[in-house]
């Protein structure tokens, strides 16, 4: 599978500029990748004030970038403000030639700059599919938050669309890495460039990171596109000579049937031997190794 990665100077409150822009990028890749990964809130900016959006202006996004999907032949994903009964979601869209396919709600919204008193957040993080790719797509803040990159359907890749800001840019490199080592999957993180009218600045730095942890590609503020091929057939085989994300999804199983009564009408006894079994599972997995 072939990935373009855009990291936009997004144009404030302006979605007709924002998918022009768009548009021209599309016109160099066509014919060349399968799914265009956009920076989050690529048709506004980072809109901490709701009263700033149109609702109208989600359904020509939606239908514009259908549009495109179809005259390139390609999906594409990004996040935008996203207004449903009554409430505003950072909604990452995910698009192809059909219409919109996929939703994902932020569940984490960055609440130092105040995005919750905004927006509503998402309940859970679901995935969907290209091909043979299961794709989990996420949003920014939600990096810091690993739990909820550790899906049961164990994606193959992982897509944070971000507006991340230049201050805490080494975060964002050390975090992706971790995210691709812990669920042994390619990690893509798409940042914009640029200053927005909050006053945040954006060095770019989308990177890609494959099943190891390793990087394959970091871009700077100055080039504003890249593509890049992701290889199936060596993660699965990687997957398979070495099982700590499986390990992993034991671990977590056990720690959810433990939730599942409250907690005051567990045996305590009971819940000790449970958690001794996984540790000892645990043990003889690794001196298996």
């Amino acid at each position: 599978m072939r990935i373009a990665m855009f990291q936009m100077d997004v144009s404030w409150l302006d979605p007709d500029k924002n998918l022009q822009k768009i548009q021209n990028i599309c016109s160099q890749i066509s014919g060349k990748t399968d799914l265009l990964i956009l920076p989050e809130m690529f048709s506004t900016g980072f809109v901490l004030n709701t009263n700033l959006l149109d609702p109208v202006w989600q359904h020509n996004v939606i239908k514009s970038i259908t549009t495109l999907c179809i005259k390139y032949n390609l999906t594409i994903a990004g996040s935008i403000p996203f207004f449903n009964n009554g409430r505003w979601t950072n909604t990452m869209i995910t698009v192809n030639g059909s219409g919109l396919i996929h939703e994902y709600d932020k569940v984490h919204l960055f609440t130092p700059a105040g995005e919750n008193n905004e927006y509503v957040p998402g309940e859970k993080a679901t995935v969907w599919s290209l091909e043979n790719w299961v794709i989990l797509p996420l949003i920014c803040y939600d990096l810091r938050f690993p739990n909820l990159s550790f899906s049961e359907e164990h994606p193959h890749v992982l897509i944070y669309s971000a507006n991340w800001p230049e201050s805490r840019i080494h975060h964002w490199d050390a975090l992706l890495k971790a995210r691709a080592i812990e669920n042994q999957c390619y990690v893509i993180g798409v940042n914009r460039v640029g200053t927005d009218e909050n006053g945040y600045v954006y060095p770019g730095h989308s990177l890609v990171c494959d099943f190891k942890g390793d990087l394959l590609l970091s871009m700077d503020k100055y080039k504003n596109f890249d593509l890049i091929d992701l290889d199936f057939e060596s993660m699965m085989e990687y997957r398979k000579n070495y099982l700590f994300r499986t390990t992993g999804n034991i671990v977590r199983l056990r720690y959810k049937n433990l939730e599942s009564e409250p907690y005051k009408k567990r045996d305590f006894l009971s819940y000790q031997k449970s958690v001794d079994n996984v540790f000892l599972l645990f043990k003889q997995l690794c001196q298996s190794f």
